[in-house]
């Protein structure tokens, strides 16, 4: 019995003196606090957290999602072509006017120029020339030649023969214009009243034109014009002098 409680004793004795031997971080009594000590700082942390992230929602005051609502917008009035009545439930309507549409008053052209045996027509006047064709001696004593004609006024405002003379007729021999003269005698009274006579709407008037020529044995021709284009066109009159 001695013997076993020896050798108990000296196996104790051993295991304290190991233990003692032992560093002190692998002692129980510097692990356990250790170990508690981390719990500890793990749980503070934890509730701090906690406390840190509860006061940061308490702070922050709660944003409310609010529906924005749209104002209506307000639709331009319609412009209307009918005029509108003033009426006793909407006195501040006003009557809008329709726009006048202003009418083309320019008259349509239906003949703008026509010649066709020894007849010149258009919607203005008509121009028949005479058969009566002759040479003369104007105011200088050259020689000139004299065509007679009739001149119906077809507008309704007086007209004055000697215009379409200048504007819508042309004589021409050996390719040059012939120029207006005057006339002497007995001519004189008639050419006279075609240059500054005038006529009246619907009414006719017998008149002669009088042109200077180069040339007593060379042909004449007479071109005619189409008002609405200005060109000449294509039917003239030749006037034989021999």
């Amino acid at each position: 019995m001695k013997r076993q409680n020896r050798t108990g004793r000296t196996r104790m004795t051993r295991e304290a003196l190991r233990r003692k031997r032992l560093p002190f971080y692998k002692k129980k009594t510097f692990i356990i606090p250790i170990i508690l000590v981390v719990i500890i700082i793990i749980g503070l942390l934890v509730f701090w957290k906690v406390n840190s992230t509860d006061n940061t929602h308490s702070t922050q005051p709660s944003r409310k999602i609010e529906k924005v609502s749209k104002k209506p917008t307000k639709k331009k009035p319609t412009k209307k072509n009918k005029a509108q009545k003033v009426t006793k439930e909407n006195p501040a309507q006003k009557v809008e006017k329709q726009p006048e549409q202003k009418q083309d008053t320019t008259p349509k052209i239906t003949n703008p120029g026509t010649y066709d045996n020894l007849t010149y027509d258009t919607d203005w006047y008509t121009f028949k020339i005479s058969n009566e064709v002759k040479l003369i001696k104007d105011t200088n004593g050259d020689a000139a030649l004299l065509v007679k004609y009739n001149y119906t006024n077809k507008t309704q405002k007086n007209a004055v023969p000697q215009q379409v003379q200048n504007t819508a007729i042309m004589l021409k021999q050996d390719g040059q214009q012939l120029s207006a003269t005057t006339a002497t005698g007995d001519n004189e009274a008639l050419v006279s009243a075609s240059n500054t006579g005038q006529v009246l709407p619907g009414k006719s008037f017998d008149g002669a034109l009088l042109v200077k020529v180069n040339s007593t044995t060379s042909e004449v021709t007479m071109y005619f014009k189409n008002i609405q284009t200005n060109d000449w066109l294509d039917s003239t009159q030749p006037l034989k002098l021999d």
